[in-house]
């Protein structure tokens, strides 16, 4: 330790029996008037000056010059005193303020910086205002015209997460954010006395109307005019999303059960099946349980298809899509909800067939997919690609294959909700009532039978009715159609009585039927001649499938 100065500020000790003791005192008196609140005229500047005030105080630069100067050294403070320049080196953690700079500096690690980028921390502060005031009601207050807060990133020794969290005492206080136009409020959102996360607006800060309403399990629109939406999904709301039909299952004009079903069968309405690839295929449509939590939305329905024996082939059911440019060029996703009695295989393919005359089939996309024996939801991404330089001809459709692997052995296979819709999210499923998905289904298939009674079934509910009279005592009905058909159909009767086909039951009596005119909105059919008066009855069942 120094017995001649401070360790600090180096101030010269007075000795004992020292001679001219006013010498040593008004030294260290001249340090301490150049370190306490020290102040420098600036430190930056590299040129010793040729008429300083007395007490003029610089932080010498590396570049400094000048007789003085330059005997001094980098970041030392150069003092002028008594008509003299005088050297204090620098020592860390002094702090100094520089007037051209208008500027607190500190000296640490040997440089000299701005105070501001040495603190690390700030506690307990009562106020704080950025660029601007702030008050006892607004303690914390900035006025700036952009904001960025962004993640401590994991190469910096964060997590690369942001989660800003706004805490309030208890449920029946205020969280909020307020929105203002020339400190007149015109939006609030968040916890506005209770839990419950709200939304409302306000024309002119003082009548407020609620909006959004949001609870865990609800979500309520209470603006006044509803919601107006351009598109769901890119399709507008007006507009089915669903391109597939009969996509819940729940039509079923041909019935409900298919036994032992052949390549090439019609099934439930929309569907049929493509292949049976050489297994035992049965089809039936099936009722979900009341409440059931396994698939959402509350369907009804779900097809069974059971397949036994080995596959010597890709075993396949269908739907094709009337318009191979039904959806428009982009992104589109297929949705569906599937099971299996054991792990299995499932492929989804999307074909586009240009029609009869049109350019040759592509595939779209063909995703494999894992069913297990729980219920599960699956999505998959189907590109539409442009129709540029492709011919479209008659009966032109976007086909829906889901089939299974050659050498796949017996299984049982459960699918519901199959939706197919453009954009690149699935949605959830888009639940028709019983009477608009029928009218769908009825552009292609139409019958008098009741909805699940299969063709050829021999009941009367429904069965058009008329007297043999006429030209040689035929019957004659004529059949106007609730939807206008895809074409003119194909038609078949069946006898009521019997259920036989190619005929009409006359009291009784089993008569041939001829189809007298076939078109997309009306079917007239006449039966053979018959002797006597009689009340005759005719089921039709009409196709134009493609």
């Amino acid at each position: 330790m120094s017995t001649e100065s401070s360790p600090r500020l180096g101030l010269d000790y007075v000795l004992a029996a020292q001679a001219q003791k006013h010498v040593t005192v008004n030294e260290s008196l001249r340090r301490l008037d150049a370190l306490v609140q020290a102040s420098v005229v600036s430190r930056s500047t590299d040129t010793q000056p040729a008429s300083p005030a007395e007490g003029d105080a610089y932080i010498l630069t590396a570049q400094a010059a000048g007789a003085d100067w330059d005997l001094m050294a980098d970041g030392a403070l150069a003092i002028y005193r008594d008509a003299e320049w005088a050297e204090i080196p620098s020592k860390e953690g002094w702090r100094i303020w520089v007037e051209d700079d208008q500027e607190l500096i500190v000296h640490v690690g040997g440089v000299w910086g701005p105070l501001s980028d040495s603190i690390t921390a700030l506690g307990n502060l009562h106020r704080f205002g950025l660029g601007t005031t702030a008050d006892a009601s607004n303690p914390f207050t900035a006025k700036l015209n952009a904001a960025l807060w962004t993640a401590l990133t994991a190469g910096e020794g964060g997590t690369g997460d942001l989660r800003c969290s706004l805490n309030k005492e208890s449920g029946g206080h205020v969280l909020s954010l307020l929105f203002q136009s020339a400190y007149s409020s015109r939006a609030e959102m968040g916890l506005l006395g209770d839990d419950e996360f709200r939304l409302k607006l306000s024309p002119d800060g003082a009548a407020w109307q609620d909006v959004i309403r949001a609870r865990p399990e609800r979500l309520d629109i209470a603006a006044p005019d509803g919601v107006w939406v351009n598109a769901v999904n890119g399709t507008a709301p007006a507009v089915r999303r669903n391109r597939i039909l009969n996509g819940d299952f729940g039509i079923a004009q041909r019935g409900t059960s298919f036994a032992s079903a052949a390549s090439g069968d019609r099934l439930l309405d929309g569907w049929k099946l493509a292949s049976a690839g050489g297994m035992t295929c049965d089809i039936a449509q099936l009722s979900f349980a009341p409440g059931q939590g396994d698939v959402p939305g509350g369907p009804r329905h779900y097809l069974e298809w059971t397949l036994t024996g080995t596959a010597a082939g890709y075993p396949a059911i269908e739907q094709r899509i009337e318009n191979v440019d039904c959806l428009p060029q982009g992104d589109t996703v297929l949705s569906f909800h599937a099971m299996a009695d054991r792990s299995v295989s499932l492929t989804a393919t999307f074909r586009r067939h240009f029609g009869s005359g049109g350019s040759a089939s592509d595939v779209l996309v063909q995703q494999t997919l894992s069913l297990s024996a729980s219920w599960a939801r699956f999505t998959v991404a189907v590109p539409v690609a442009s129709l540029d330089g492709k011919t479209l001809g008659d009966g032109h459709s976007l086909a829906l294959e889901l089939n299974l692997q050659d050498g796949e052995t017996s299984v049982v296979i459960s699918l519901a909700d199959i939706q197919f819709e453009p954009g690149d999210t699935a949605t959830p499923f888009e639940r028709l009532s019983f009477s608009e998905n029928l009218q769908r289904c009825q552009r292609y298939v139409a019958s008098t039978y009741a909805p699940a009674i299969a063709p050829g079934s021999a009941v009367m509910d429904g069965a058009l009715r008329s007297a043999t009279s006429g030209p040689a005592n035929t019957a004659i009905f004529n059949w106007r159609l609730a939807v206008p058909m895809r074409a003119a159909p194909s038609v078949t009767a069946y006898s009521p009585q019997t259920g036989a086909s190619g005929k009409i039951d006359a009291s009784g009596t089993d008569l041939a039927a001829s189809i007298l005119s076939t078109s997309t909105n009306a079917i007239a059919v006449q039966s053979a001649s018959h002797s006597g008066v009689d009340l005759a009855a005719v089921h039709l069942f009409a196709t134009a499938e493609l």
